[in-house]
């Protein structure tokens, strides 16, 4: 006969399991099979513009207008196709489109930042808990970025979902905006088997990868946003180590993904990047001490940031820009470039870009100041597979017919938003001019495709612009003036050969608020809270169920108890 007390202690275990899967289960960080992605077709549908209505107190806007290179956050309510959600945190961000826009007369078209889980954690859109507001700066094609990361995908490479949106700020018409999951949490989560990992924004000192010592403070520059308080970051000192000194490289790093990024990077000679002088716009993540790369932000794309550091720029000689212009006049289909130097048309068309070179891929700095690079390109074997990329970029994707058709739907959708647009930085003409026509996407891929072929072969041979340019960051540069900024030509040549100015670097760029708390500390996990009828398959799903069953089990032993019980005293 079993005895009494062995029945309890059976009980007490289960009450044991039923208690801790209420309260450690739901502390357990979400595989990627566990998170509803739903934001990535709800939020950014790119069939279409979708309406950002953005509300918040007047003090308040008037306060982030002000003094907008604080990057002060404010509550704000987003309504999204209808979606209202409350106490959002909302900022400007930016480097050089923030300084830029800060500093003109006429415009206050930042880009912005959505932190829907800033004051509460656990809430966010669809399981999305930020979103970014590109602006299109210095992109009179509107395109740049959106046609980027089409490519990036094509190639299989992990992408930002991204779909164009027309913002309102207090019901007022603030215009056509690139709306761009931020990566975070959940973007690993969505994009990778192992979301555990560590994810860094590589930005100031140390975002060159180039080995300073083996204790992570002297990279402040490898900015942690995942992990920060349990993390010690031996992976990342022992990956620095073998790009930079020699070891196995491929025990250290996604050497295909990486070929892959940095092949479709040359080819759309984009340069704001880790092979331009500026060493940032990217993103690194560690599984099981394995490296990949993230690719971000593309407005400058397609050579806006060009061979040597300086930007692509000529001026129309014929077309005078109004310098006089009325501010208030917001109907006018006259673009926004006061104090700007922005001209009234971009040369997207010119050599230096078109003949980027695919051999030394790297703009105003050389392969062995950029160590992830010339780690990969110096083995025989990888550099093979990176022309091996190249070549299936230029004959499949960066093609004149392809980028035709992305151009031609993208127009079709968002033009009736150009003209409306009351802030664009460039006129609807100029839009058209990027859809089709001898200034245009297409035909840059048609000429660019059509030298990395021949580079390819050998019957184009082109040495790279290094030009040893290494400025500082963007905030440190915008101190010197407009006409000293970065992306704005910094030489008379247009490029490879500019003058460049001496820069003394500047204060470090502030860690982003995004995935951290008002103390600094990471907020958490993915997955979160999400909409009831979002949680098909989600965390919260498989924590309900889990508790049914427990509860069930629980019950069922007491009800064995109690009829052993009687059973046993009749």
């Amino acid at each position: 006969m079993i005895k009494n007390k062995y029945i309890w202690g059976v009980f007490g275990l289960l009450f044991i399991i039923f208690t801790g899967s209420i309260i450690i289960l739901p502390r357990l960080g979400l595989e990627a099979s566990d998170v509803n992605f739903a934001y990535v077709e709800r939020v950014f549908d790119q069939s279409k513009v979708t309406t950002v209505n953005i509300t918040l107190a007047e003090s308040d806007l008037t306060k982030i207008l002000e003094d907008p290179l604080a990057e002060e956050i404010v509550e704000a309510t987003v309504e999204i196709n209808g979606e209202k959600v409350e106490h959002v945190g909302l900022r400007v961000k930016g480097n050089s489109s923030l300084s830029s826009v800060a500093r003109m007369e006429d415009s206050d078209r930042y880009s912005f930042k959505i932190d829907f889980d800033y004051y509460n954690g656990e809430q966010n859109l669809y399981g999305l808990k930020k979103l970014n507001l590109n602006n299109n700066f210095s992109d009179a094609t509107q395109m740049k970025e959106y046609v980027s990361y089409k490519l990036i995908a094509e190639m299989g490479l992990p992408s930002p979902a991204n779909s164009y949106m027309y913002v309102t700020i207090n019901g007022k018409e603030w215009g056509l905006y690139l709306g761009v999951e931020q990566i975070d949490e959940i973007f690993i989560a969505r994009n990778f088997a192992d979301s555990g990992g560590d994810l860094y924004k590589p930005e100031g000192t140390g975002s060159d990868l180039k080995w300073i010592s083996d204790d992570i403070k002297d990279y402040p520059g490898l900015i942690l946003k995942t992990n920060v308080e349990t993390s010690d970051q031996s992976a990342m000192i022992n990956f620095l180590a073998a790009i930079n000194h020699g070891g196995d490289i491929a025990s250290h790093v996604d050497v295909d993904e990486m070929l892959r990024y940095f092949a479709t990077n040359t080819a759309l000679v984009s340069l704001d990047s880790y092979q331009g002088p500026m060493k940032h716009n990217y993103y690194l993540y560690e599984q099981d001490d394995v490296f990949s790369i993230i690719p971000w932000d593309y407005n400058m794309a397609f050579g806006g940031f060009a061979v040597g550091g300086a930007r692509n720029r000529e001026i129309d000689k014929n077309e005078q820009v109004d310098q006089t212009q009325n501010p208030a006049n917001k109907n006018a289909d006259v673009p926004n470039r006061k104090f700007m130097g922005m001209p009234g048309n971009q040369k997207l068309i010119n050599e230096n870009s078109i003949n980027f070179s695919i051999t030394t891929p790297v703009s105003g700095t050389t392969l062995a100041d950029r160590p992830l690079l010339n780690a990969l390109l110096s083995v025989a074997e990888y550099r093979e597979q990176y022309e091996a990329h190249l070549k299936e970029i230029a004959i499949n994707l960066l093609t004149e017919e392809h980028i035709q058709s992305i151009t031609q739907e993208v127009a079709a959708i968002i033009l009736p938003y150009v003209e409306r647009d009351p802030t664009k930085f460039y006129t609807t003409e100029e839009f058209k001019q990027g859809v089709s026509g001898e200034n245009s996407l297409p035909e840059f891929a048609a000429q660019r495709s059509a030298s990395i072929l021949a580079q390819l072969s050998g019957e184009l041979v082109v040495e790279a612009e290094t030009g040893g340019f290494e400025p500082g960051n963007m905030r440190g540069i915008m101190e010197k003036g407009p006409d000293n900024m970065m992306p704005p030509n910094l030489g008379e040549n247009n490029g490879g050969g500019a003058t460049q100015p001496d820069f003394n670097g500047g204060e470090r760029l502030p860690m982003e608020p995004g995935g951290f708390n008002n103390n600094g500390q990471h907020r958490g996990a993915p997955g979160g809270f999400m909409p009831e009828e979002q949680r098909v398959e989600s965390g919260g799903q498989i924590y309900m169920e889990t508790v049914v069953a427990s509860s069930a089990v629980l019950v069922g032993a007491i009800v064995f108890v109690s009829i052993f019980k009687r059973r046993k005293y009749r």
